[in-house]
């Protein structure tokens, strides 16, 4: 995998959905930020970083619940400050609300939106996506460059037409999917037909975000390139 995972498991999970990824500069770029993922940042050793990146697909507490922790722990433990990326003004807004609740200074971190990053190696775009009904237009998945690898990672989502676009041949699709509740999650019996098309185009397709990670397993485990994502 060109992510390595801090979580794979859905809202009422113990390890909620988080991944990460280095770049040659120094950078840590961490996909999201709940409190499960907090707990393992502060026990993994982040000294040698230079610099953090923390992209925020959507503001749900499995996704953003231990953003504010890291924030402090990086400025006061590690004394850098945390650029939180939003997917757009909107959801940057709303990220700088809950993260003044929590009681975090702007002094601690910035908050940008993507058009501040469009210039990074590893930064393609963000992707709004379909999800919560409550969060209509502020959910976003993300395309990016990971060891010279075409990433697309979907954030929670109900479809993957959004992104279909940016895969290409030698790609990797890290997606949303659901073993029994859809609506708002892709359901892993109906993306097994775009998942099966996207093998056969020479796409390795990675679940993420799971409800069920024994069943999910044994849905797919007679298609080499679906996979269900491990642990760091």
């Amino acid at each position: 995998m060109a992510l390595k995972f801090l979580g794979r498991g859905s809202g009422f999970a113990d390890k909620h959905t988080s991944a990460y990824f280095s770049t040659v500069n120094k950078e840590m770029v961490i996909i999201d930020c709940p409190v499960s993922a907090f707990q393992r940042l502060k026990h993994m050793e982040l000294s040698g970083y230079e610099k953090f990146y923390v992209l925020i697909t959507h503001t749900h507490g499995d996704h953003i619940g231990g953003l504010g922790l890291f924030i402090q722990y990086a400025y006061f433990v590690l004394n850098k400050r945390v650029t939180v990326v939003a997917p757009s003004l909107t959801v940057a807004e709303d990220i700088f609300t809950i993260l003044r609740i929590e009681g975090n200074q702007g002094a601690w971190y910035q908050i940008v939106t993507v058009a501040s990053i469009k210039n990074k190696e590893w930064f393609w775009k963000a992707i709004p996506t379909k999800h919560s009904p409550e969060l209509e237009g502020k959910c976003f998945g993300y395309h990016l460059t990971v060891d010279g690898t075409n990433v697309v990672y979907t954030g929670d989502t109900s479809t993957i037409v959004p992104f279909l676009s940016s895969l290409k041949r030698g790609a990797i699709l890290y997606v949303d999917t659901s073993v029994y509740y859809g609506q708002i999650h892709l359901k892993l019996e109906d993306g097994l037909k775009y998942f099966k098309i996207l093998n056969q185009k020479g796409i390795k397709v990675y679940l993420m975000h799971l409800d069920d990670v024994e069943e999910a397993k044994k849905m797919v485990e007679q298609y080499p390139d679906i996979e269900v994502v491990e642990l760091a």
